[in-house]
């Protein structure tokens, strides 16, 4: 019975010590990411039936368009995600551009919409304020079909996560202001304008 109890504390202190451990390693990496000097982008999606590329962060992030919900057609292997590697954390602002190319009609074009369309970067989160985006063209098949002059910025308003994504097409995100298109099916490009404060 003694020796039961001693476990349990030893137990316990093991677990205590485990979580400050964690919380103050977790400070250091969180600083690391703010005082980067350059970020990277990638262009994510989600369709209608639910083809997608998720969020960099994601355990299912991928170069290659990916649907575990219904059978991607064997087109979608040759569609090539560009991302930017290095947006420099520089006061001048400067454009960048992502995009998915070699998109034939019948991966994403027979889809009836977005759920999201999306830029997704490795600018943290709590550095939402510290960044000004403008100018965000959207591209589908070489025609412009959109230009937000300033760009919708998650985390929400009172919202928190881990990285800085810039908003087109969000179905759940009422932030987002819809508009009018037609589903791509050779390619997307989005250009936008970053500048660090």
């Amino acid at each position: 019975m003694k020796s039961s109890k001693t476990v349990k504390r030893v137990l316990s202190l093991v677990m205590a010590v485990l979580v400050v451990a964690s919380s103050v390693l977790a400070a250091p990496v969180q600083k690391r990411a703010a005082a980067a000097a350059s970020y990277s982008a990638y262009l994510c999606l989600s369709t209608e039936k639910w083809t997608f590329r998720n969020e960099h962060s994601s355990d299912k992030f991928s170069d290659k368009l990916e649907n575990t919900t219904n059978p991607l057609d064997a087109a979608a292997s040759k569609a090539k995600f560009t991302d930017v590697m290095s947006m420099k954390k520089n006061k001048k602002a400067k454009t960048y551009s992502v995009s998915l190319t070699g998109l034939k009609p019948a991966v994403i074009g027979n889809d009836g919409t977005f759920n999201t369309l999306f830029v997704d970067t490795t600018i943290p989160g709590s550095m939402k304020d510290k960044i000004t985006v403008t100018n965000v063209q959207v591209f589908f098949d070489g025609k412009k079909v959109k230009t937000f002059k300033k760009a919708v910025l998650t985390p929400d308003p009172d919202a928190t996560a881990d990285f800085t994504q810039i908003q087109i097409i969000n179905t759940w995100n009422s932030r987002v202001t819809a508009f009018k298109y037609t589903m791509p099916k050779k390619s997307i490009k989005v250009t936008y304008t970053i500048k660090f404060k």
